[in-house]
């Protein structure tokens, strides 16, 4: 088994001793054991060890390290085991592990139970839980990871005050198999898995259902955007007068001015875009009561 670390990510540089010690108390045998101080450096490793026919790859670190990871992984053999070690851990979450308890995290990668999860793609690129277009690629962009390093999720309450204030609404243009929505907004999220942060972006969004789920609103306002944040974190956005909430397999989506993409809290693409499902792209450790379903 290879371990690899993201010491970029919030907790890691902190956990090390714990992680080693961790793979010592549950008997995981590890063959390799890499540190790497950014995303592109852990990428070349995951890749490394895949094509060199590692059985099973353990990462650390949070939504925008597991983001790399997936998409150096997709389609291919090797087992992804994951070790929550950033700020939000959504996708940890949606693989139904708990998104604080690396003891519980390393117990899974031991017992060896593996399920296929479906991955989203947008533009080619493989995402593990969720893309945004709008005024969250622009908090993810804004929020260093020095911040939080130290403040945890309140860096991006932190860093979303100029944006929610600077952010102007966009135009677009969204399809899918059967529907279609043409509005003015200020955000749009696909999912992939089921946890936006660590509220469920849609009631019925998981990780292996075939589907990826839209959530956008057609209130243009930055009290709109304020509302829809506030309505998240009481899990009620869904409930908005303005909300616009689709599932399906594809989705093609154009603006009239071009917005980044952030995947998973990175600023990897930018629109227009093409979301397509990856249907049991990925294999990965979970707990035996298995991934999150609601």
């Amino acid at each position: 088994m290879v371990v690899v670390i993201n010491t970029h990510s919030r907790q890691a540089r902190h956990k090390l001793d714990d992680i080693h010690e961790l793979l010592r108390k549950h008997g995981v045998p590890v063959a390799a054991f890499h540190v790497a101080p950014n995303h592109d450096e852990l990428r070349r490793h995951v890749k490394r060890a895949a094509k060199a026919g590692a059985q099973a790859i353990v990462v650390g670190g949070g939504d925008g390290t597991m983001a790399h990871a997936v998409d150096a992984l997709a389609h291919r053999e090797a087992i992804l085991g994951v070790l929550p070690l950033g700020t939000g851990n959504s996708f940890a979450q949606s693989i139904g592990l708990d998104a604080h308890d690396l003891d519980a995290a390393v117990a899974v990668v031991a017992r060896g139970n593996v399920a296929r999860i479906d991955l989203g793609r947008v533009n080619g690129t493989y995402f593990a839980n969720f893309a945004t277009i709008g005024l969250s690629s622009e908090i993810a962009g804004a929020t260093p990871a020095s911040v939080k390093s130290w403040s945890g999720p309140i860096a991006y309450a932190l860093a979303a005050v100029r944006p929610l204030l600077t952010h102007k609404s966009f135009r677009a243009r969204i399809r899918w198999k059967g529907g279609k929505l043409d509005l003015r907004t200020q955000d749009i999220i696909v999912a992939n898995g089921r946890f936006f942060g660590s509220n469920p972006v849609t009631p019925d969004a998981t990780i292996v259902d075939g589907r990826l789920s839209l959530f956008t609103t057609d209130d243009p306002s930055r009290i709109g955007a304020i509302r829809t944040y506030i309505a998240f974190g009481m899990h009620d956005q869904t409930k908005l007068r303005h909300a616009h909430v689709v599932n399906a397999a594809k989705f093609e989506i154009r603006t009239r001015a071009k917005q980044m993409i952030s995947i998973d809290g990175s600023l990897l693409e930018k629109t227009p875009a093409r979301f397509r499902v990856a249907p049991e792209a990925l294999r990965v450790f979970v707990p035996e009561h298995g991934v999150a379903l609601g």
